[in-house]
């Protein structure tokens, strides 16, 4: 469980970095970008810490998958981008894959 804490922070933090890296152009763009960078160091260490215990595929698929849906979903919250059925569809099919590579890997890891 302590794993997926730093998994959750990993994830949280890399879509606060990348919202504020689109924000950064209208705010004073060096505060932006100081922000971003601390919140992807902070992704990063905390995806490495989550690694220890986490299969890197799932993890990895995790950060990536899961940051995206959010990136899209905040992006047409908060930045008006259009959120269409293709959009839709394509978060549901990430969402998907995320969850066959979770049941692989822990299909694997019970057969060892």
């Amino acid at each position: 469980m302590y794993y997926w804490l730093f998994m959750l922070l990993a994830i949280i933090t890399e879509v606060i970095g990348t919202l504020v890296m689109k924000c950064s152009a209208e705010w004073v763009p060096m505060l932006g970008l100081g922000i971003m960078y601390v919140m992807l160091v902070v992704s990063y260490g905390s995806l490495a810490i989550a690694v220890k215990r986490i299969p890197l595929a799932v993890a990895y698929g995790a950060w990536e998958s899961l940051g995206l849906v959010l990136i899209s979903l905040f992006s047409a919250l908060l930045f008006s981008e259009p959120l269409n059925a293709l959009k839709i569809s394509g978060i549901v099919a990430i969402i998907t894959g995320m969850l066959l590579l979770e049941i692989g890997t822990n299909q694997t890891t019970h057969k060892s």
